[in-house]
């Protein structure tokens, strides 16, 4: 990415972006880190657990050797002899292999929620790329890292040179002693490295996640979807609305018009309807449509002006009309019945 590309990534990433960057498998990730946990685990494993596992591959080598004469060394014997050391190497040394185990997978969530991301693995030939891997090599991570381990390796000179040069005249003695000054000394160091890694990893994470003004607009088009299908897909339920209403006209009583640009269709059935129900209206080109099928449909057309207007304006599709027009539509639907019986 060309330094002005970098310039224009200004906003902070959102939610969603550091999700899908999860699921790739690219999170903040501070090898030191996992190397602190190991040093805490590894000193665990030898203070706690490691006397015990000696203790027992002790005694085993003891029972070994003491009976050493009674060993067959046929095929049979030397089969059973060697399952039987490995079994018991096994068994002892399980528990110390079960902790490392688990601080090793302990590494995992203290840096965040883990991961498994199967595009991680996947080849990709942009890592065979030469140019990709000399800036891998030479580019500010790299440098970053390799001053880490020179950090490293520097304080673990001191720390050995604190702990052990005061009493360079007497190191014979130093033999047998514990290691506590020198462990609780490196354990400090680690701890310390390990967190301005952890806190450099996630800062350089967070800037490399960073999005541009118009990557923000595009996620926010995104979640809240495309104006233009939005668009589209309102277009599509407004013309199926259109044909279903169109497909109710012919069944409908009356229809109230302007003349010319409104025209509501209202439906009643004495005995089984309360009141009237629109089952069709529209203004325009859809009140012209509506006139021109209730007229293929024989349904009768009034012109009430005002009525019309109110209607459309109050009244909902496969609704009843509002409570106050029931006196006027009465007036027409009771027109509509005595002309019908009147032709009868």
């Amino acid at each position: 990415m060309s330094q002005a590309d970098q310039d224009q990534k200004t906003h902070d990433p959102t939610e969603k972006k550091l999700s899908d960057a999860r699921e790739k498998g690219d999170i903040a990730s501070a090898p030191e880190m996992r190397h602190a946990v190991m040093l805490v685990a590894t000193v665990i494993v030898a203070g706690w657990m490691g006397s015990a596992a000696l203790h027992s591959l002790s005694a085993m080598f003891v029972r070994l050797w003491g009976g050493a004469d009674s060993f067959r060394l046929d095929p049979g014997g030397v089969q059973a002899f060697a399952g039987g050391v490995l079994g018991e190497v096994a068994l002892s040394l399980a528990p110390v292999m079960l902790m490392l185990m688990g601080c090793a997978l302990l590494t995992m969530f203290v840096q965040g929620r883990p991961t498994l991301s199967w595009s991680r693995v996947a080849p990709q030939w942009s890592k065979l790329d030469p140019a990709a891997g000399l800036k891998r090599l030479f580019g500010v991570r790299a440098l970053v890292e390799f001053s880490k381990t020179l950090l490293k390796f520097t304080a673990v000179i001191v720390v050995a040179l604190t702990v052990v040069w005061p009493k360079a005249a007497g190191l014979d003695q130093l033999i047998g002693s514990g290691p506590e000054a020198m462990v609780k000394a490196v354990a400090v160091l680690v701890a310390a490295i390990a967190l301005f890694d952890f806190l450099y990893q996630r800062h350089a994470f967070l800037k490399k996640m960073r999005m541009t003004l118009q990557e923000v607009k595009d996620e926010m088009k995104q979640n809240d979807g495309n104006p233009e299908v939005k668009a589209r897909i309102r277009s599509i339920g407004i013309q199926r609305s259109r044909k279903r209403m169109m497909a109710a006209v012919p069944t409908a009583s009356v229809i109230v018009t302007n003349p010319t640009h409104y025209a509501v269709a209202l439906k009643y059935d004495h005995g089984a309807m309360a009141a009237p129900v629109v089952v069709a209206k529209g203004v325009d080109a859809v009140a012209m449509k509506i006139r021109e099928v209730a007229a293929a449909a024989g349904v009768p057309i009034v012109e009430s002006p005002p009525l019309a207007r109110a209607l459309f304006a109050a009244a909902e599709i496969d609704r009843p009309i509002p409570a106050e027009h029931y006196a006027a539509v009465a007036e027409i639907i009771g027109y509509v019945m005595r002309l019908a019986r009147h032709l009868r």
